[in-house]
């Protein structure tokens, strides 16, 4: 791999504020190392070199510890984060609870509160792993548990609520080839576990190292062990009927989910293609590489 230059790194971050910016939100020095968008690892001293640079340029200005891209428009990013920090205190007892049922081996706030850039009275964003082949009996015990404590959506984006859109199970958690663009792998290096059972976390992320390829400082280091079977033929044909009982509700309501056997991703508000293509417009506006 050629070596990169100061220009390289300059296109980086560049890419990296441009992408941040569609959700009109500034960086830190911190995230704009984590987060950089590049072809290979850049380290600090390259990062603040090319970062002075495009300030005196005038392509881009620090204001409050934070980077911005001259002439986008920013949100108060310090109210959302404090918005954000409040709810996730708030929402960490009962997420915790529901850690509580044995199957589960991962909660992690997803979407836009992981980046700490929600709105006021928006949903929040879940994605939940479970034990191997216990994926439907875990989603059933966790729709019952929400639904009596009126944290379950009765329509899309209710406020307050919890939006378990993604369950994987510990033997599919890595994410389709097809599948696999900026977009997702934004979503995932920003995920926010609350419940974090026998590290699947960085099990997870190891099984989706792709992710480097569009964020190559975003880097853990794990060995994974061996997983735990799920044995037991009551509570197999338990999750066997669980699967049939849901999917019995939920057949006059399906559109574009993934309903299988290890994945239930709830995804008839996919926002990838549009965010794409808005990226896509945002380079092209800016001249970007």
């Amino acid at each position: 791999m050629p070596k990169r230059t100061g220009k390289g790194v300059e296109s980086a971050i560049k890419r990296t504020l441009a992408y941040r910016a569609l959700f009109h939100y500034p960086m830190s020095f911190f995230q704009i190392g984590t987060y950089l968008i590049a072809d290979s690892p850049s380290n600090s001293k390259k990062l603040k070199t090319a970062l002075n640079k495009l300030i005196k340029d005038r392509w881009a200005r620090k204001i409050y510890g934070k980077y911005e891209i001259l002439g986008e428009k920013y949100t108060n990013w310090l109210s959302k984060q404090k918005l954000s920090k409040k709810i996730i205190e708030e929402n960490t007892p009962l997420l915790k609870f529901l850690g509580g049922i044995p199957w589960v081996r991962m909660i992690a706030i997803t979407g836009s509160l992981a980046a700490y850039n929600p709105e006021k009275n928006s949903d929040i964003d879940l994605m939940l792993i479970t034990k191997r082949n216990r994926l439907w009996i875990t989603r059933g015990f966790v729709a019952l548990i929400l639904k009596i404590l009126n944290k379950h959506p009765q329509f899309d984006g209710q406020p307050g609520s919890f939006c378990t859109n993604l369950f994987l199970d510990e033997s599919k958690m890595q994410w389709e080839k097809e599948k696999r663009n900026i977009f997702i792998a934004s979503d995932i290096v920003m995920i926010q576990p609350i419940v974090n059972k026998g590290d699947t976390y960085f099990k997870f992320i190891s099984q989706n190292n792709w992710v480097m390829d569009y964020y190559p400082n975003f880097r853990i280091n794990y060995t994974e062990g061996r997983s735990e079977s799920s044995s037991g033929l009551l509570f197999s044909l338990l999750e066997n009927m669980a699967r049939e009982a849901q999917l019995h509700y939920m057949r006059k309501k399906i559109t574009t989910e993934v309903l299988g056997k290890h994945i239930i991703h709830f995804n008839k508000n996919d926002n990838s293609r549009r965010i794409l293509e808005s990226y896509k417009n945002i380079l092209k506006k800016l001249k970007i590489s």
